[in-house]
């Protein structure tokens, strides 16, 4: 078993999203400062998680895919009220600028490299590890191409929507092809589940944030030329 297939590397990409994602997030802190709270609270989900899944203790082994499918969208929507219904989450987030927003997919690509190496090295179905792998790739480069045109004011509400539009149905067709085809083969406890649970939720919420600012600017843009 080669490490790029094991749990231990697993979780170091996991980290080094959480690191990312404080950086990202520190952006707008005048001073740049990363945000412990966040940090704390994103390791003890880790923790959690590393711990439900190292002693299969998270789901029944037996699990049908159905049910599955229903207990990533139950954790998507958790994760979601703990985005929305905490308020110094929620006006964190809110607060977060479009190129943030969009700059927090760009750790995809190392997700979607090691779905690559895992492909070529036996972890993941071959078929399903090149498609899940190369569409990360596209979904974090998208991102980091939609957050450049915004910050360089180069049409970038097309690519920006764009962007999220091909990030968002990513996550999903590779949740639901996880949970209803692969799952006997793979098992509940697979280290893919450490992108599940943990990074694919908050990519998924920042997609509907972002296109929900985006809606919204196009609302403002709209009032103001009435006004006018």
């Amino acid at each position: 078993m080669s490490l790029f297939t094991t749990a231990p590397f697993a979780i170091f990409l996991d980290l080094l999203m959480i690191l990312y994602t404080l950086w990202v997030v520190s952006l707008n802190d005048p001073k740049g400062r990363l945000s412990i709270g966040i940090g704390v609270g994103m390791l003890a989900w880790l923790g959690l998680l590393h711990f439900g899944l190292s002693t299969k203790s998270l789901f029944p082994e037996n699990i049908s895919s159905v049910t599955f499918l229903i207990v990533i969208f139950v954790a998507v929507g958790l994760i979601g009220a703990l985005l929305l219904l905490v308020k110094p989450i929620r006006n964190r987030l809110v607060s977060l600028s479009q190129k943030q927003l969009l700059l927090l997919q760009g750790i995809r690509v190392f997700f979607g490299a090691n779905f690559l190496m895992q492909a070529s090295l036996g972890g993941l179905p071959q078929t399903f590890g090149i498609l899940d792998g190369w569409t990360h790739i596209g979904a974090g480069f998208l991102g980091l191409v939609a957050a450049f045109t915004l910050a360089a004011d180069v049409d970038g509400e097309r690519r920006a929507w764009f962007a999220n539009i091909f990030g968002t149905l990513d996550i999903l067709v590779v949740a639901s092809s996880l949970a209803l085809i692969l799952l006997p083969k793979l098992t509940p406890f697979h280290p893919m589940m450490y992108a599940v649970f943990l990074p694919a939720p908050l990519w998924l919420w920042f997609h509907l944030i972002s296109m929900w600012k985006l809606v919204q600017s196009k609302s403002n843009q709209v009032l103001l030329g009435q006004q006018a």
